[in-house]
């Protein structure tokens, strides 16, 4: 592995140089097991600023990742400069966080009955739906006004009330940034961020990239262990959403910023009050848990709160974390891998380590009387609210609900980000747990008193409870109804030695459930196809449209709504035709209602019918 070590070592304080040790030791070993090609990393400690590059930039070229002199793209960490740019229009007096954000947009609708406040968008509670247009390189290209209108996702939640996490909320800000400044939104965050942060590194759109600037890394796709260049996505006009790329030294005097009181190396962008502010929730209904904070993500952790943000986009996972007390941040971001321990758990570890240099301690939590309880309450399914709620998308959150099970001793086991599995977490609260790492999850309430949603330990995400029917498991259990009697159905045709059906009406009769069965089959075999094409190309599956097993997917599901109907319509003469004997007559019914429980979930989830992706 390539070590960049631009801070040497032995330069540093025994403490700082404790630290350095550590990261080293840490993203090594990380490294190894997650295939990581490539990692920069900045870590900040008062006065103290480590920089290292891990690894390979570009494979191809053998080119070693550098913290200076590769940049690697930031992701959802872009949001963080959409959101200073509003505080600093806020400062002017030229915007105002409660307002209507309608009243400084003249060529874009905003979605929904309701007023929206840059205080909804900046907590991701503006109760929008989440919209894959956002990577459509077609609509990516148009002038950022018409993107958004032709992107724009529906209202789905009251305003906030709920967190969703919105790409296409945060481009929404970037645009009012960007109608209220007279700029485009890159030459403010260029003019009046970067420039004066000394951010010379940073760029705001790989097109605006200037000669003198250092280049991109390449990401990478592991498959097999083996690195695939990865399938690329401009999202060109929702860039304030996570357009930036930047190195591990700008990003480590971004952190100085954040952790500072609006000023850097003299030069001032916000007021110290604004700072505070910046760091302050906009909502109150989990103070003890994660939450959103001015547009960071605020995070119980050490007795203090850590803030900040991820970010993945084009197989680049990043994460920047900082307590501002202790003056302790930082920046790390990987370029592909199978997994996300570097970006997730390194900066958790480091962090860890200098709030308990600096004396931060976590007070050692009460015993909760009910914890048991409590913990049968909030076990159950649950189903992330940051997905669409129409069309073939809602499969992605139908093929990964979260299931939480309760212990007899009041803990909870719940999957993570980083988890392959379950993760026990302990309670701390009533209606808090929390995992080995500080990571917690709240479970909220309604006005009735029930468990309705899992807010969980990113503070940008929450889950809704699944109940009845709207649980995707009866799909899959409708379709695997529907195999099983296909199979059986196929299974008496082979018993029959044909479409007999004691009369030509019986016989033609007979073709509806095979036709039926043989659509069953095929959904189930182009859902396969689908399923090794997304494994094998990842997220290019997604958005590299059209995929031709996908379309076959949809479009056998379309079949097999259509063959539903008319196996309902076939139980009439079904039932009278004769000699047909009573077991079969209940068998092709049960298979005509399974049909149409199917087609129903189907109908339901956007897999028949449901238009394009």
């Amino acid at each position: 592995m390539a070590l960049w070590p631009v801070v040497a070592v032995a330069a540093l304080a025994d403490e700082d140089a404790e630290i350095a040790t550590r990261l080293d030791a840490l993203a090594d070993a990380v490294m190894v097991t997650d295939q990581v090609p490539g990692a920069i990393a900045a870590v900040v400690s008062g006065d103290t600023v480590i920089l290292r590059g891990y690894g390979i930039a570009d494979l191809d070229g053998g080119i070693a990742a550098g913290p200076d002199d590769t940049r690697f793209e930031i992701g959802s960490i872009t949001k963080l400069f959409t959101w200073i740019a509003v505080m600093m229009l806020v400062e002017e007096g030229r915007l105002d966080l409660g307002s209507d954000v309608a009243q400084y947009l003249w060529d874009v609708e905003v979605p929904g009955t309701e007023p929206l406040t840059l205080t909804q968008l900046m907590s991701h509670r503006g109760g929008f739906e989440e919209s894959y247009a956002i990577f459509d390189p077609a609509v990516a290209t148009l002038p950022r006004a018409e993107a958004l209108s032709v992107a724009a996702p529906d209202q789905v939640f009251p305003r906030g009330e709920i967190t969703s996490y919105s790409n296409w909320g945060a481009a929404l800000a970037g645009h009012v940034v960007e109608e209220v400044s007279g700029q485009p939104w890159e030459s403010f965050v260029e003019a009046r961020i970067l420039g004066p942060l000394g951010m010379d590194d940073t760029t705001t759109a790989e097109r605006l990239r200037r000669p003198d600037q250092p280049p991109l890394a390449g990401s990478y796709r592991m498959q097999g262990g083996v690195a695939h260049p990865a399938f690329r996505v401009d999202i060109g006009a929702f860039g304030p959403a996570g357009a930036i790329a930047s190195t591990a030294a700008d990003m480590a005097r971004f952190l100085r910023f954040l952790m500072g009181n609006g000023a850097l190396d003299g030069v001032r962008l916000l007021q110290p009050e604004t700072m505070v502010r910046l760091r302050t929730r906009l909502f109150d209904d989990r103070p003890q848990a994660a939450d959103m904070a001015h547009g960071f993500q605020a995070r119980p952790m050490c007795g203090a709160t850590v803030y900040g943000h991820g970010g993945g986009v084009d197989e680049f996972l990043s994460n920047l974390a900082f307590i501002p007390e202790i003056g302790a941040g930082v920046f790390l971001s990987q370029n592909g891998g199978k997994g996300a321990d570097l970006p997730l758990m390194v900066p958790t570890e480091i962090i860890g380590v200098l709030a308990a240099r600096s004396g931060l301690e976590a007070a050692a939590p009460k015993p909760v009387a009910d914890a048991a309880a409590r913990a049968v309450e909030a076990a159950g399914r649950y189903l992330t609210n940051r997905r669409t709620f129409s069309g073939p998308g809602q499969l992605l959150a139908a093929l990964s609900p979260m299931t939480v099970t309760a212990l007899p001793d009041g803990t909870l086991l719940i999957p993570t980000p980083l988890s392959q599995g379950p993760v026990r977490h302990d309670p701390v609260a009533p209606d808090i747990w929390q995992d080995a790492h500080g990571a917690r999850v709240a479970f909220l309430r309604d006005g009735t008193g029930r468990i309705t949603r899992l807010a969980d330990g990113t503070g940008a995400q929450t889950h809704e409870r699944l109940r009845g029917l709207a649980d995707p498991v009866w799909l899959w259990l409708a379709l695997g109804l529907a195999a099983l009697l296909s199979v059986s159905s196929l299974l008496g045709l082979t018993w029959r030695h044909g479409l007999h059906g004691g009369t030509r009406a019986g016989t033609l009769v007979t073709a509806v459930p095979l036709a039926g069965a043989l659509s069953v089959i095929g959904l189930i075999g182009a859902g396969a196809a689908a399923g090794l094409a997304a494994s094998r190309l990842g997220s290019q599956f997604l958005f590299d449209q059209p995929q031709p097993t996908l379309e076959s997917f949809l479009a056998m599901g379309d079949v097999v709504a259509i063959m539903a109907a008319a196996a309902l319509v076939a139980l009439v003469p079904i039932w009278r035709v004769a000699g047909w004997s009573l077991w079969r007559r209940i068998h092709d019914t049960f298979f005509a209602f399974s049909l149409a429980a199917l087609a129903a979930f189907l109908l339901r989830w956007g897999l028949a019918f449901g238009g394009p992706i």
